[in-house]
């Protein structure tokens, strides 16, 4: 019930809106160009005056304001439907979306290539087994250190060699 009810507010707020913008938007573009406003009923006392003397649409413009008013009437109703059907929760949250997007978009472009940190597989590792995992690197560095001094003064008696010949 509360649904129901909730719709037919919805529709009479939409309708109550949309004709307001409509025929305000309207009028005042048909006031303009035609002289004519189509509100007021004396305007339209003058337009049946002029059928009931046999009157006789001559000229192009008033084709023009005839074609127009049926218009008028048409693209309310599709304006009316399409703001019915609209979503205006969606509507509302579409900047927030948008933004959320090009926020997404500026890290996935910046880098290249993914740097995962404190990525645990499988067992969690205790403390002695990190501390052990750090021993084991710096040993490894340190041999790779020997091996280079090591690789270092075979070079240079090498060199020292050649000089001497």
């Amino acid at each position: 019930m509360f649904k129901k009810i909730g719709l037919f507010l919805r529709f009479l707020v939409i309708a109550a809106v949309w004709s307001a913008f409509w025929l305000f938007l309207t009028q005042q573009l048909v006031l303009r160009i035609w002289n004519f406003n189509y509100i007021s009923p004396k305007q339209w006392s003058l337009i049946k005056a002029f059928w009931d003397k046999n009157g006789v649409i001559r000229e192009a413009s008033d084709y023009m304001l005839f074609i127009t008013l049926l218009v008028i009437l048409i693209v309310w109703y599709i304006g009316f439907k399409k703001l019915y059907h609209t979503d205006y929760v969606k509507l509302f949250l579409r900047p927030f979306e948008y933004f959320h997007k090009k926020r997404i978009e500026q890290y996935t472009t910046e880098s290249k290539h993914v740097v995962i940190k404190n990525l645990v597989v499988g067992e969690k590792m205790t403390l002695e087994d990190l501390i052990n995992e750090k021993i084991k690197e710096e040993k490894g560095q340190k041999a790779s250190q020997k091996e280079s001094e090591i690789l270092r003064e075979t070079i240079s008696k090498k060199i020292i060699e050649q000089k001497g010949k």
